[in-house]
């Protein structure tokens, strides 16, 4: 399938083969596994994640930020009994970007904080902390927009393939300026993370999620849900920050949320930037036609 250009690639990292316990390939838009052992490559049925036998989509995934950014990174990772240094290295071959993972198991090599870790249970907590990091918003403690551009085009893909219908809402805070010029930006601060929180608290499906899009936008993805569920989550949301009272002080603050909503039964190649467009015009129509409204 890929002949010369992944025997090129083979040849250079042979320097590493005794170096790490597990050498593969990978397509991490896609979920796929080539794998590379005794000199020899083939596609696996294998979803990338299911090494790590969590049974879900990794949310910090190493691979898909070297393809996003075309450079090395590395990442500690685990699995039920053993840690991991990753080592992610994109390649280009006949025309597709995929991505080399090197796996150095450091399960008994690894000093994490000078043993001041009792049991691995506190390890894979203090690991997960650091990878979470970097795809959390420090304010609102909800995604960032690392996250979108990482975990958005894994999921448009995966409906692609299940032929499932995508639903993406913006949600913009009415007049979120006025909040600050009004009563300073801690109090400002303080509503942002009441949004988010009353947005999270509106999802119940383990396969929606939020993510901060950029000051007081927000971004929700909904996979598998179609227009009339969006809408109606929408809704749920508009309702619930309408009737919420902030209190700050001897202040008691009210505010507003609109919406745009997009939905799509995805191809293959459909862009994530098209759809956050749609679902943006979207937002803005909301707010033209009066704020505190959903718009499809």
């Amino acid at each position: 399938m890929y002949d010369k250009e992944v025997q090129d690639i083979i040849d250079k990292l042979a320097v590493f083969d005794k170096m790490y316990e597990v050498m593969r390939f990978v397509d991490p838009v896609h979920k796929k596994v080539i794998s590379y052992k005794n000199n020899k490559v083939s596609e696996l049925s294998a979803q990338c994640f299911d090494f790590w036998g969590k049974n879900k989509i990794c949310d910090n995934c190493i691979s898909i930020r070297a393809l996003n950014e075309n450079k090395t990174f590395v990442k500690v990772e685990f699995t039920s009994d053993k840690v991991f240094m990753i080592t992610a290295i994109p390649f280009e071959i006949e025309d597709r970007r995929i991505v080399s993972e090197l796996l150095k198991d450091t399960t008994n090599s690894m000093i994490l904080k000078n043993g001041e870790y009792e049991n691995t249970s506190e390890i894979y907590a203090m690991i997960d902390g650091m990878n979470n990091l970097a795809l959390k918003d420090p304010l609102t403690n909800i995604y960032n927009r690392r996250y979108i551009n990482e975990r958005l085009p894994v999921d448009l893909i995966s409906t692609a393939l299940s032929d499932q219908e995508i639903t993406i809402i913006m949600a913009d805070i009415d007049f979120f300026k006025k909040v600050n010029d009004t009563y300073g930006h801690l109090v400002g601060d303080e509503v942002l993370k009441i949004f988010a929180s009353t947005i999270s608290f509106c999802l119940k499906r383990e396969t929606d999620w939020l993510a901060r899009f950029g000051g007081e936008e927000f971004l929700i993805c909904l996979p598998g849900a179609g227009i009339k569920k969006g809408v109606d989550i929408a809704e749920k949301i508009r309702r619930e920050i309408e009737s919420k009272e902030i209190v700050s002080g001897n202040n008691t603050i009210k505010i507003t949320a609109s919406f745009g909503v997009c939905s799509v039964r995805p191809t293959q190649d459909i862009k994530m930037e098209s759809l956050i467009e749609v679902a943006d015009k979207k937002l803005y129509l909301a707010k033209n036609n009066g704020r505190n409204r959903v718009e499809y």
